[in-house]
Protein backbone atom coordinates (compact mmCIF):
# COMPACT_ATOMS: atom_id res chain seq x y z
CA UNK A 1 0.00 0.00 0.00
CA UNK A 2 1.22 3.50 -1.39
CA UNK A 3 2.58 5.67 1.96
CA UNK A 4 -0.16 8.91 2.69
CA UNK A 5 1.78 11.91 1.35
CA UNK A 6 1.95 15.20 3.25
CA UNK A 7 3.87 17.58 1.33
CA UNK A 8 5.12 20.46 3.51
CA UNK A 9 5.49 23.94 2.12
CA UNK A 10 7.39 26.66 2.24
CA UNK A 11 9.42 29.73 0.65
CA UNK A 12 12.24 30.73 2.01
CA UNK A 13 16.14 30.61 1.98
CA UNK A 14 16.13 31.39 5.37
CA UNK A 15 17.15 28.41 7.91
CA UNK A 16 14.68 29.09 10.73
CA UNK A 17 11.60 28.00 8.75
CA UNK A 18 12.85 24.60 8.13
CA UNK A 19 13.26 23.65 11.50
CA UNK A 20 9.19 23.63 12.31
CA UNK A 21 8.83 21.61 8.92
CA UNK A 22 11.91 19.15 9.58
CA UNK A 23 10.18 18.53 13.06
CA UNK A 24 6.68 17.72 11.15
CA UNK A 25 8.78 14.91 9.12
CA UNK A 26 10.97 13.70 12.03
CA UNK A 27 7.70 12.72 13.70
CA UNK A 28 6.14 11.54 10.85
CA UNK A 29 9.17 8.90 9.95
CA UNK A 30 8.84 7.89 13.80
CA UNK A 31 5.09 7.19 14.02
CA UNK A 32 5.71 4.71 10.81
CA UNK A 33 2.40 4.23 10.02
CA UNK A 34 1.84 4.46 6.48
CA UNK A 35 2.50 8.22 5.91
CA UNK A 36 5.24 10.50 4.49
CA UNK A 37 6.48 14.10 4.97
CA UNK A 38 8.32 15.44 1.84
CA UNK A 39 9.39 18.88 2.59
CA UNK A 40 9.36 20.94 -0.43
CA UNK A 41 10.97 24.63 -0.96
CA UNK A 42 9.35 25.96 -4.10
CA UNK A 43 12.80 28.34 -4.40
CA UNK A 44 14.31 24.93 -5.25
CA UNK A 45 11.60 23.91 -7.68
CA UNK A 46 10.93 27.20 -9.37
CA UNK A 47 13.81 29.01 -10.92
CA UNK A 48 11.30 31.99 -10.88
CA UNK A 49 10.63 32.10 -7.41
CA UNK A 50 13.88 31.75 -6.56
CA UNK A 51 15.12 34.76 -8.58
CA UNK A 52 11.95 36.74 -6.72
CA UNK A 53 12.85 35.88 -4.10
CA UNK A 54 16.35 36.72 -4.01
CA UNK A 55 15.34 40.57 -5.23
CA UNK A 56 12.67 40.51 -2.20
CA UNK A 57 15.33 39.68 0.49
CA UNK A 58 17.93 42.70 -1.11
CA UNK A 59 14.58 45.01 -0.74
CA UNK A 60 13.98 43.88 2.74
CA UNK A 61 17.47 44.98 3.10
CA UNK A 62 17.72 48.35 1.51
CA UNK A 63 14.19 49.56 0.93
CA UNK A 64 13.50 49.23 5.40
CA UNK A 65 10.98 51.95 5.05
CA UNK A 66 8.99 50.32 2.11
CA UNK A 67 9.04 47.39 3.44
CA UNK A 68 7.96 48.55 6.87
CA UNK A 69 5.04 50.27 5.09
CA UNK A 70 4.13 46.91 3.41
CA UNK A 71 3.89 45.14 6.61
CA UNK A 72 2.32 47.43 8.54
CA UNK A 73 -0.44 47.44 5.92
CA UNK A 74 -0.79 43.07 6.19
CA UNK A 75 -0.62 43.55 9.66
CA UNK A 76 -3.85 46.15 8.72
CA UNK A 77 -5.26 43.27 7.01
CA UNK A 78 -5.74 45.84 3.61
CA UNK A 79 -7.66 43.74 1.15
CA UNK A 80 -5.32 46.04 -1.63
CA UNK A 81 -2.26 44.59 -0.27
CA UNK A 82 -3.27 41.27 0.21
CA UNK A 83 -4.91 40.91 -3.31
CA UNK A 84 -1.56 42.28 -4.76
CA UNK A 85 0.68 39.43 -2.73
CA UNK A 86 -2.18 36.79 -3.73
CA UNK A 87 -1.90 38.21 -7.61
CA UNK A 88 1.71 38.27 -7.73
CA UNK A 89 2.23 34.87 -5.85
CA UNK A 90 -0.01 33.06 -8.27
CA UNK A 91 1.17 34.53 -11.44
CA UNK A 92 4.42 33.53 -10.69
CA UNK A 93 3.54 30.06 -9.60
CA UNK A 94 1.74 29.57 -13.02
CA UNK A 95 4.02 30.94 -14.95
CA UNK A 96 7.28 29.01 -13.46
CA UNK A 97 4.76 25.52 -14.07
CA UNK A 98 4.75 24.95 -10.31
CA UNK A 99 1.97 22.37 -10.64
CA UNK A 100 3.94 20.55 -13.27
CA UNK A 101 7.23 20.40 -11.14
CA UNK A 102 5.87 19.95 -7.97
CA UNK A 103 4.15 16.37 -9.24
CA UNK A 104 6.91 15.42 -11.11
CA UNK A 105 9.34 15.54 -8.82
CA UNK A 106 6.98 14.74 -5.58
CA UNK A 107 4.13 12.51 -7.07
CA UNK A 108 0.20 13.96 -5.96
CA UNK A 109 -0.39 14.48 -1.91
CA UNK A 110 -2.86 13.80 -0.03
CA UNK A 111 -2.68 17.34 1.86
CA UNK A 112 -0.54 20.79 1.85
CA UNK A 113 0.86 21.62 5.00
CA UNK A 114 1.83 25.54 4.25
CA UNK A 115 4.25 27.33 7.06
CA UNK A 116 4.66 30.65 5.08
CA UNK A 117 2.35 33.28 4.49
CA UNK A 118 3.82 33.52 1.14
CA UNK A 119 2.68 29.87 0.50
CA UNK A 120 -0.67 31.04 2.18
CA UNK A 121 -1.18 33.64 -0.73
CA UNK A 122 -1.39 30.74 -3.43
CA UNK A 123 -3.69 28.73 -1.16
CA UNK A 124 -6.41 29.04 -3.45
CA UNK A 125 -4.05 28.13 -6.68
CA UNK A 126 -3.37 25.00 -4.22
CA UNK A 127 -6.77 23.64 -3.89
CA UNK A 128 -7.90 23.95 -7.64
CA UNK A 129 -4.34 22.02 -8.78
CA UNK A 130 -4.21 19.16 -6.20
CA UNK A 131 -8.22 19.20 -4.97
CA UNK A 132 -6.75 18.35 -1.31
CA UNK A 133 -6.91 19.68 2.33
CA UNK A 134 -4.61 22.45 3.47
CA UNK A 135 -3.69 23.20 6.31
CA UNK A 136 -1.20 26.50 7.80
CA UNK A 137 1.26 26.01 10.37
CA UNK A 138 1.64 29.51 11.91
CA UNK A 139 5.19 29.73 12.73
CA UNK A 140 5.22 33.57 13.86
CA UNK A 141 4.65 35.07 17.29
CA UNK A 142 2.43 37.64 15.70
CA UNK A 143 -0.47 37.63 12.64
CA UNK A 144 -0.43 39.48 9.68
CA UNK A 145 -3.26 39.12 7.12
CA UNK A 146 -1.11 37.22 4.41
CA UNK A 147 -1.52 33.90 6.81
CA UNK A 148 -5.14 33.93 6.63
CA UNK A 149 -6.74 32.73 2.87
CA UNK A 150 -10.87 31.82 2.67
CA UNK A 151 -9.20 28.38 1.34
CA UNK A 152 -7.35 27.15 4.30
CA UNK A 153 -9.11 23.95 5.95
CA UNK A 154 -6.90 24.57 9.39
CA UNK A 155 -4.81 27.08 11.24
CA UNK A 156 -2.13 25.92 13.70
CA UNK A 157 -1.50 28.08 16.33
CA UNK A 158 1.66 28.85 18.99
CA UNK A 159 -0.79 29.51 21.83
CA UNK A 160 -4.24 30.82 23.25
CA UNK A 161 -3.18 34.84 22.02
CA UNK A 162 -2.48 33.67 18.52
CA UNK A 163 -5.65 31.77 18.11
CA UNK A 164 -7.56 34.76 19.41
CA UNK A 165 -5.67 36.83 17.19
CA UNK A 166 -6.64 35.00 14.15
CA UNK A 167 -10.11 35.06 15.00
CA UNK A 168 -9.94 39.19 15.52
CA UNK A 169 -9.15 38.37 11.88
CA UNK A 170 -12.25 36.52 10.89
CA UNK A 171 -10.99 32.94 10.87
CA UNK A 172 -13.43 30.96 12.15
CA UNK A 173 -13.02 29.70 15.71
CA UNK A 174 -13.80 25.69 14.56
CA UNK A 175 -10.55 26.19 11.83
CA UNK A 176 -8.24 27.14 14.33
CA UNK A 177 -6.23 24.58 16.69
CA UNK A 178 -3.68 25.92 19.55
CA UNK A 179 -0.99 22.59 19.17
CA UNK A 180 2.08 25.15 19.57
CA UNK A 181 4.88 25.25 16.87
CA UNK A 182 6.50 21.99 16.03
CA UNK A 183 10.08 21.35 17.72
CA UNK A 184 12.94 19.32 17.17
CA UNK A 185 12.35 16.43 19.42
CA UNK A 186 15.10 17.14 22.09
CA UNK A 187 13.00 19.62 23.65
CA UNK A 188 10.33 17.35 24.51
CA UNK A 189 12.73 15.01 25.78
CA UNK A 190 14.75 17.50 27.82
CA UNK A 191 12.16 18.06 30.45
CA UNK A 192 12.33 14.95 32.17
CA UNK A 193 15.70 15.87 32.90
CA UNK A 194 17.49 17.83 36.17
CA UNK A 195 18.76 20.90 35.35
CA UNK A 196 22.21 20.22 37.48
CA UNK A 197 22.14 17.43 35.28
CA UNK A 198 22.49 18.65 32.03
CA UNK A 199 24.57 21.70 33.79
CA UNK A 200 27.01 19.07 34.87
CA UNK A 201 26.97 16.77 31.74
CA UNK A 202 27.77 20.55 29.75
CA UNK A 203 30.65 20.83 31.91
CA UNK A 204 29.27 24.01 33.43
CA UNK A 205 29.05 25.25 37.26
CA UNK A 206 25.83 23.97 38.94
CA UNK A 207 24.91 26.91 41.23
CA UNK A 208 25.76 30.03 39.13
CA UNK A 209 23.13 31.78 37.28
CA UNK A 210 23.41 31.00 33.41
CA UNK A 211 22.99 32.88 30.39
CA UNK A 212 22.25 31.93 26.84
CA UNK A 213 23.31 34.40 24.12
CA UNK A 214 22.31 33.07 20.72
CA UNK A 215 23.40 34.54 17.24
CA UNK A 216 21.66 32.32 14.66
CA UNK A 217 23.49 29.93 12.42
CA UNK A 218 26.05 32.27 11.15
CA UNK A 219 26.46 34.06 14.16
CA UNK A 220 25.65 37.55 13.28
CA UNK A 221 22.69 38.34 14.94
CA UNK A 222 23.94 39.22 18.21
CA UNK A 223 26.88 41.64 18.83
CA UNK A 224 28.54 39.14 21.34
CA UNK A 225 31.24 41.41 22.50
CA UNK A 226 28.69 44.31 23.35
CA UNK A 227 26.28 42.05 24.98
CA UNK A 228 29.38 40.96 27.40
CA UNK A 229 30.89 43.83 28.06
CA UNK A 230 27.67 45.34 29.10
CA UNK A 231 27.44 42.12 31.46
CA UNK A 232 30.91 42.42 32.41
CA UNK A 233 30.15 46.00 33.07
CA UNK A 234 27.27 45.04 35.64
CA UNK A 235 29.38 42.95 37.95
CA UNK A 236 27.24 40.20 37.65
CA UNK A 237 28.11 36.55 39.14
CA UNK A 238 27.14 34.24 36.18
CA UNK A 239 28.17 32.04 33.90
CA UNK A 240 27.85 32.90 30.37
CA UNK A 241 27.11 31.01 26.97
CA UNK A 242 27.82 32.17 24.16
CA UNK A 243 26.76 30.02 20.51
CA UNK A 244 29.31 32.10 18.12
CA UNK A 245 27.67 29.65 15.16
CA UNK A 246 30.02 30.46 12.03
CA UNK A 247 31.61 33.61 13.13
CA UNK A 248 35.04 33.29 13.74
CA UNK A 249 35.96 36.90 14.14
CA UNK A 250 33.44 37.58 17.15
CA UNK A 251 35.12 34.20 18.50
CA UNK A 252 38.62 35.68 18.30
CA UNK A 253 36.69 39.34 20.54
CA UNK A 254 34.79 37.20 22.88
CA UNK A 255 38.42 34.68 23.62
CA UNK A 256 39.56 38.07 24.85
CA UNK A 257 37.09 39.02 26.83
CA UNK A 258 37.10 36.01 27.90
CA UNK A 259 40.47 36.35 30.18
CA UNK A 260 39.20 39.60 31.99
CA UNK A 261 35.83 38.36 32.84
CA UNK A 262 35.80 37.09 36.57
CA UNK A 263 33.33 33.97 36.12
CA UNK A 264 33.14 31.25 33.14
CA UNK A 265 32.82 32.10 29.49
CA UNK A 266 31.79 28.62 27.49
CA UNK A 267 32.02 29.00 23.70
CA UNK A 268 29.91 27.12 21.27
CA UNK A 269 30.32 26.82 17.56
CA UNK A 270 27.55 25.29 15.18
CA UNK A 271 25.54 23.22 17.88
CA UNK A 272 22.81 20.12 17.60
CA UNK A 273 22.23 20.13 21.22
CA UNK A 274 19.99 23.47 21.30
CA UNK A 275 17.94 22.36 23.73
CA UNK A 276 20.53 20.80 26.81
CA UNK A 277 21.54 24.80 26.33
CA UNK A 278 18.42 26.18 26.77
CA UNK A 279 17.36 23.96 29.60
CA UNK A 280 20.60 24.75 30.61
CA UNK A 281 20.40 28.49 31.33
CA UNK A 282 17.89 30.66 33.41
CA UNK A 283 17.80 33.47 30.55
CA UNK A 284 17.99 33.25 26.96
CA UNK A 285 19.45 36.45 24.83
CA UNK A 286 18.69 36.74 21.07
CA UNK A 287 16.97 38.60 18.45
CA UNK A 288 13.33 38.28 18.52
CA UNK A 289 13.31 34.90 16.29
CA UNK A 290 9.87 33.11 15.95
CA UNK A 291 11.39 29.70 16.23
CA UNK A 292 14.27 30.66 19.33
CA UNK A 293 11.09 32.02 21.06
CA UNK A 294 9.28 29.27 20.43
CA UNK A 295 11.53 26.70 21.41
CA UNK A 296 13.06 28.98 24.59
CA UNK A 297 9.47 29.63 25.55
CA UNK A 298 8.49 25.40 25.21
CA UNK A 299 11.32 24.87 28.50
CA UNK A 300 10.18 27.70 30.26
CA UNK A 301 12.54 29.49 30.17
CA UNK A 302 12.30 33.75 30.24
CA UNK A 303 13.73 35.85 27.33
CA UNK A 304 15.85 39.10 26.91
CA UNK A 305 15.47 40.25 23.05
CA UNK A 306 17.39 43.06 21.31
CA UNK A 307 16.44 44.37 18.52
CA UNK A 308 17.42 42.65 15.24
CA UNK A 309 20.60 44.28 13.30
CA UNK A 310 18.50 43.73 9.98
CA UNK A 311 15.40 45.64 11.29
CA UNK A 312 12.42 43.32 10.46
CA UNK A 313 9.59 44.70 11.50
CA UNK A 314 7.86 41.41 12.36
CA UNK A 315 10.07 40.45 14.63
CA UNK A 316 10.00 44.16 16.24
CA UNK A 317 6.23 42.99 16.37
CA UNK A 318 7.36 39.33 18.10
CA UNK A 319 9.24 41.19 20.96
CA UNK A 320 6.42 43.02 21.69
CA UNK A 321 4.45 40.03 22.09
CA UNK A 322 7.28 38.42 24.22
CA UNK A 323 6.67 41.29 26.90
CA UNK A 324 3.32 42.55 26.77
CA UNK A 325 3.05 38.70 27.57
CA UNK A 326 5.43 39.13 30.44
CA UNK A 327 7.50 35.86 29.79
CA UNK A 328 10.70 38.81 29.02
CA UNK A 329 12.17 41.81 28.19
CA UNK A 330 12.60 43.83 25.32
CA UNK A 331 15.73 45.91 25.25
CA UNK A 332 16.81 48.09 21.85
CA UNK A 333 20.88 47.97 22.13
CA UNK A 334 23.17 45.39 23.23
CA UNK A 335 24.11 48.47 26.19
CA UNK A 336 21.27 47.56 28.04
CA UNK A 337 21.54 43.71 28.46
CA UNK A 338 23.47 44.46 31.99
CA UNK A 339 20.90 46.27 33.28
CA UNK A 340 17.57 43.79 32.35
CA UNK A 341 20.03 40.90 33.63
CA UNK A 342 20.43 42.54 36.73
CA UNK A 343 16.37 43.48 36.87
CA UNK A 344 15.45 39.69 36.12
CA UNK A 345 18.00 37.29 38.00
CA UNK A 346 17.83 40.03 40.89
CA UNK A 347 14.56 39.37 41.81
CA UNK A 348 13.35 36.13 42.23
CA UNK A 349 9.67 36.67 42.50
CA UNK A 350 9.47 38.37 39.36
CA UNK A 351 12.22 36.06 37.44
CA UNK A 352 9.53 32.92 38.78
CA UNK A 353 6.54 34.83 37.48
CA UNK A 354 8.24 35.20 33.75
CA UNK A 355 9.37 31.64 33.81
CA UNK A 356 5.41 31.01 34.44
CA UNK A 357 4.06 33.43 31.97
CA UNK A 358 6.29 31.34 29.09
CA UNK A 359 5.64 28.23 30.01
CA UNK A 360 2.02 28.77 29.76
CA UNK A 361 2.71 30.62 25.99
CA UNK A 362 5.11 28.04 25.16
CA UNK A 363 4.23 24.09 26.38
CA UNK A 364 1.75 23.32 23.51
CA UNK A 365 5.13 23.64 21.41
CA UNK A 366 6.18 20.00 23.23
CA UNK A 367 3.49 18.24 21.59
CA UNK A 368 3.12 20.21 18.71
CA UNK A 369 4.29 17.91 15.85
CA UNK A 370 1.98 15.26 17.59
CA UNK A 371 -0.75 17.45 17.94
CA UNK A 372 -0.47 18.59 13.80
CA UNK A 373 -0.27 14.75 12.80
CA UNK A 374 -3.10 13.75 14.11
CA UNK A 375 -5.24 16.51 12.38
CA UNK A 376 -3.81 15.33 9.76
CA UNK A 377 -4.45 12.26 9.73
CA UNK A 378 -7.92 12.75 10.42
CA UNK A 379 -8.32 14.94 7.57
CA UNK A 380 -7.03 12.69 5.07
CA UNK A 381 -8.67 9.20 6.26
CA UNK A 382 -12.16 11.45 6.64
CA UNK A 383 -11.89 12.18 2.75
CA UNK A 384 -11.35 8.15 2.10
CA UNK A 385 -15.09 7.43 4.44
Amino acid sequence: MDSKRIWVIYSSRKGGHTYPSRAIREYVESKSDGYQAQLINTLDVSGLMSIVDRFGRLGDLKLKSIYRMGYRRLYEDSHMMKGLYHFTTSLFYHYGKLRNKLTGRFGQPDIIVSIQPEVNAAARLFKVWFSVPFHTVIIDLAIHGLWINRYIDKYYVANEPLKNDLIGYGVPEHKIIVSGMPLRAGFSKVVARRVSAVRKRLGLSPDLHTVLLVGGLLGKMLDFPGAIESIMDMQIPLQILAVLGKNEANRKKVMALKAKYKWPIHLFGTVSNMDDLMWASDVVISKPGSVTMAETLSLGKPMIVINPLAGSAQELRFAGFLEEHGAGLWIKSVQEVGRALREITGNMEKYSHMCSRAKSLGHYSLSASETIFDNIRQAVESREE
